[in-house]
Parts: C-alpha cells; structure tokens; sequence
C-alpha cells in the first residue's frame, strides 16, 4: 500500500533520509505558523538540487575542458575524415580515447550523474507522493478521521464503497483496504495496516471529496466530527495560492494549470541552455543537433505528466526544472570567465597522479582497447585486417571486370575456364552464380 514507506536496499533508506529532510523542512514552517506542503515542497526540492550540485558541477567542468580541447579533437576527426572502414574507425575511437585519458575527460562522468540522480528522483517521489507516511504532523491530521471510520459501524463498506465512486479522481490510489470490523483491535499489526490504507485514501481527498466522504458517513457522527475538526487544517496544508495539491490539474483552464505550463517552460529552457559542441566532422555535428532537437519531446513529456499528476508532484517537477536552468546558467557563465589553460594544467596533473596511482592496472576501456588492436599494436591489427579481406574471394572476377577487358561471356571463350576450383568452394559457387547469370544474357 502507498502509505507504508518505501521499502528495498535502495530505496528504503534513501526514501527514509529524503522523508526526515522534508519532515524537517516542513516543521519549521509549521514552528511559524505556515502549515503548506507547497512551500515545504519547494525549499525540499532546491536542498536536494543543492546536495546534488557538486555531481553536477563535475559533470559540467569534464564538459568545458573537452569543449576547450576541442580543436585537438577536431585534428582527429579531420585526420579520419571519409574513412568509414572498420580499421579506421576504430583506430580513430583509440585515439580519442588516449586523447581524453591524457587530459582525465571521463565520458562516464554524465551516465553516473544519470544514476546517482535517479534513485534520488524515485525516492523524492516516494515522499511528495505519501507525504502522511514520512510527515508526522500531516498524519495526525488525518489519523481522528481513519480512526472514526476504524470504529463506525459498516465501515469497511461505507470506505470500499467511497473509493469505487470516486475511483476517477483517485488517480493515484492504487491501494485497497482489507476487510474490517469495529470489532478489529486497532493496535494488531492488521489494524494498523487498516488504518493505514484509510489514511492513504484520505490523503488523496480534496476539500470536494471530503465533503462527499461526510455525507456518506453520515450515519456515523464520530466520523463526521472529526472529519469538521481536521479538514480546514488539512485543505489549509494541501493549499497552495489557491491550488490543491493532492488534485490533478487536468486539460481545463485553472489556477492549477499554471504549473504544467510553468513546468514545460522550464524544461524546454533547460534544454536551451545546454551547451552545445562542433566537432568539425559534418555527420557527427549533424547526429548532435538531431539528438539536440529529440531532446525537445521532454518538455513535452513532463508537460503531459503534470496535468494528470498531483499538482504537488507537478510543482516539485517545475521547481525542479527551474533551479536545474539556473544552475547550468550560473554554471557556465562561471566557466566562461575562469582561466582554462591553468583548469587544464590542474586536470592533466590529477590524470597524471591517478595513473601513477594505479601503476599497471588497466581499465575496463583500456581492456577494451587491447582486444580489438592486440597487445602488439595498431599496425599488427590492421595487416590482420588486410590479410583477412584479401583471401575470401581472390579468386573470383566480377562480371564488370570481364567487360571492361572486352572478354566474351561465353564460357569456352574465357581465359579463366582452365582453373579448377574447390567443389562447394565460395569461389566456385560464386564463379557459378556468374554463368547462369550471363545464360541469361
């Protein structure tokens, strides 16, 4: 059930450690009498971007130094130019890869930043997702109400009965609630995990949904007296300038549309703002402008998302977006302005030192490397190469050579039709294909 904590290796602790950090933010504000998630939501997502801004600022320096060095990079590209055999391709990657290691540009640098972020990603979902389960506070305001509903009499029915009215504006419940009795000790295992399902359908009601829950319940006053003590504390925490944020925004004109557009705003400039790089090779300037404007669906992507998400994953999304464009804008102009032959000096000298530190022990790349060009060189890999192309078919002569030596296509009349070759040899059959060919002719 969503309301129980995110559990695994992984995320279990990382979705406890993002709960803590948002379960703290949100008792500051509540210390000053500012009970909104919204804001909690906010000052949360630019902390965990601020945590995340050294991986980031690694990624974007490894950047700037290759875009520096790029005219070195380009020397390789022109060198290679037109040359599209596998030998070439692969002695040009070589040096690239030498190139890169003499000055410490690790192109893994980005897919690890990918990876650190996205359990993070997952686990900040978990929280804004469920806040009740990792906010003490908002679950208090919610617990009276699951306990009314525990005790009332056909409680079960009246709740099962509740959700599958309402199962279209419970986007996000994909919990149900086992069967109850009044009679079920609320403090067993089974009735805590009861309760803890009705929080989690209470969690996802708006200000209409509750309204709609009190009449349903109205055979039951305990029910209907808590929910009148907490729902103005719970709409006021949910509210935010106007907007609800356990309600989904939807395709219609509202306060709450604001934050899909808002959203798609602000990952279509983050887009803008990368960086981009000239090879000096045409095709590869080409594919990187190609992927460049693929990239641009993610702004649609996220745009889709926020109108049927929560509006307050959606604000989590846009604010996000938003302090991820203000990074990569400061970011760059910092490097803009910074010395970078002495940035490049520095890193050539940390390469040095970690290769030094790692005396002879290669990695999985440099392994790599030395499989596909032997241990011996380029040069022993490329006469293989060579040796290997030039035994197939030696011994076969393509049609278009006997015409341009103005030979006849009949077979007798061929200067070849002395050679004996290998029964089911390619030669042969190739040599056959050949005559039925000119047959026809």
């Amino acid at each position: 059930m969503i309301l129980t904590k995110a559990t695994g290796i992984i995320m279990g602790p990382l979705s406890r450690l993002m709960g803590w950090i948002f379960s703290l933010i949100y008792n500051l504000f509540y210390g000053l009498n500012i009970y909104s998630i919204g804001f909690s939501i906010i000052v949360f997502t630019i902390i965990v971007r601020l945590l995340l801004f050294p991986v980031n600022l690694k990624t974007t320096k490894s950047s700037k130094i290759q875009q520096y060095l790029q005219p070195e990079f380009n020397k390789i590209t022109k060198k290679y130019k037109g040359k599209k055999d596998q030998d070439s391709m692969m002695k040009q990657n070589k040096e690239m890869a030498d190139l890169r290691k003499k000055y410490g540009i690790k192109t893994s640098t980005g897919c690890l930043t990918a990876l650190i972020q996205m359990p993070i990603f997952f686990s900040l979902y978990n929280v804004i997702a469920n806040v009740p389960a990792y906010v003490g506070k908002v679950r208090m305001m919610y617990e009276p109400i699951a306990n009314a509903i525990f005790g009332a009499n056909n409680g079960y029915g009246i709740i099962t009965q509740f959700v599958n009215d309402n199962k279209q504006t419970l986007n996000r419940l994909t919990t149900t609630v086992s069967e109850f009795a009044s009679t079920t000790d609320p403090a067993s295992e089974t009735g805590k995990s009861i309760i803890n399902a009705i929080i989690d359908v209470l969690a996802k009601c708006g200000e209409t949904l509750f309204d709609k829950l009190g009449e349903v319940f109205s055979a039951s006053p305990e029910v209907i007296q808590a929910i009148d003590a907490n729902k103005e504390a719970i709409v006021r925490s949910n509210d935010f300038f106007g907007i609800n944020l356990t309600e989904a925004p939807g395709f219609h004109l509202s306060r709450a549309f604001i934050i899909p557009v808002f959203c798609f705003i602000c990952q279509y400039l983050s887009m803008k703002v990368m960086p981009s790089q000239k090879t000096g090779d045409e095709q590869q300037d080409q594919m990187a402008e190609t992927m460049k404007k693929t990239m641009l669906f993610m702004p649609i992507m996220s745009f889709i998302f926020t109108v049927f998400a929560p509006a307050g994953l959606g604000l989590y999304w846009a604010i996000s977006a938003l302090v991820g464009v203000l990074v990569t804008v400061f970011t760059n102009m910092y490097y803009d302005h910074v010395d970078m032959e002495k940035l490049v000096e520095q890193q050539m000298e940390k390469a040095e030192k970690e290769r030094e530190k790692k005396g002879n022990k290669k990695s999985f790349m440099d392994k790599m490397m030395e499989a596909a060009y032997g241990q011996n060189g380029e040069a022993e890999h490329a006469d293989g190469m060579n040796k290997y192309s030039s035994t197939k078919l030696k011994n076969y002569s393509s049609p278009t050579s006997y015409n341009n030596e103005n030979q006849s296509s009949n077979k007798e009349d061929r200067t070849d039709t002395g050679k004996k070759y290998k029964a089911g040899s390619i030669s042969a059959r190739a040599n056959s294909v050949r005559d039925y060919n000119n047959k026809g002719e």
